[in-house]
């Protein structure tokens, strides 16, 4: 019923392990445990597992492998499970779980909660967020479906999920942005964009199903630290849901 995928590079030593095997035995959902290598990805093993009729397929790891298994389970009938491991904080959070024995133990009781998330115009999804990676403010045009947003920005952040960042729609990216917008309207801003203003003066909070983000040069888009595509680049929310196993609180 169960198939693992686990990256060992997460785990503190080997014995944990063989602790996380053994402590998924004592709840009663051990199953096919294996490991991506460099002849294998989490991917084609999320993928092998689904061959072989499983029906829930577990990440263990950190964000890396778990979006990497969430690319392939989006839209499938089947569940993800994911025990996170030195994972971020925002996917923890999204789970409901504050360590590995509490995600074990949402596994086996099994509260499958469906979600949009987020995908890059290279077809990565994103269970979090993604940020542009800039060292000093530069000019980023954000283009909606009939207007866009010109503005010099430091940070930008673009979000499915965020433990700082209230979700109100769940077909909805957020987009959080510190700089100074000038906005174009073109038709209909109001219904189709809510804003915030998130209280300091040069940060601003929007959401959007999708957006396309232009720099005048390429810059990279980084998910939990790592570069996953660059601009100009789509972002939107995955029009297929993911079956995800979140905790019984969530």
């Amino acid at each position: 019923m169960y198939y693992y995928i686990f990256d060992i590079k997460k785990c503190k030593k080997r014995s944990q392990v063989e602790q996380i095997k053994d402590y998924l035995g004592e709840l009663g959902i051990s199953g096919e445990f294996t490991y991506p290598t460099s002849a294998q990805t989490a991917e084609e093993l999320a993928e092998l597992g689904l061959k072989k009729k499983y029906s829930t397929i577990v990440a263990v790891g950190g964000d890396d492998i778990i979006n990497s298994v969430a690319n392939v389970m989006t839209g499938r009938d089947e569940a993800m499970g994911a025990i996170p491991l030195l994972a971020s904080d925002a996917l923890s959070g999204m789970l409901g779980v504050r360590n590995w024995h509490e995600a074990a133990e949402s596994l086996r009781f099994r509260k499958i909660s469906q979600v949009n998330i987020g995908k890059t115009g290279n077809n990565k999804h994103f269970l979090t967020y993604v940020t542009l990676n800039i060292n000093i403010p530069i000019e980023v045009t954000i283009e909606f479906k009939n207007f866009y947003l010109q503005s010099f920005v430091k940070n930008l952040i673009v979000s499915n999920h965020h433990p700082e960042i209230k979700k109100l729609h769940n077909d909805y990216l957020d987009i959080a942005l510190q700089g100074t917008p000038k906005l174009s309207i073109f038709d209909k801003f109001k219904s189709l964009l809510s804003a915030k203003n998130t209280g300091d003066k040069d940060i601003s909070l929007l959401r959007a199903r999708s957006i396309r983000i232009f720099t005048k040069t390429p810059a990279p888009i980084l998910l939990d630290n790592k570069i996953i595509c660059k601009t100009p680049q789509l972002l939107e929310t995955s029009d297929e849901l993911l079956k995800i196993i979140v905790a019984r609180k969530s």
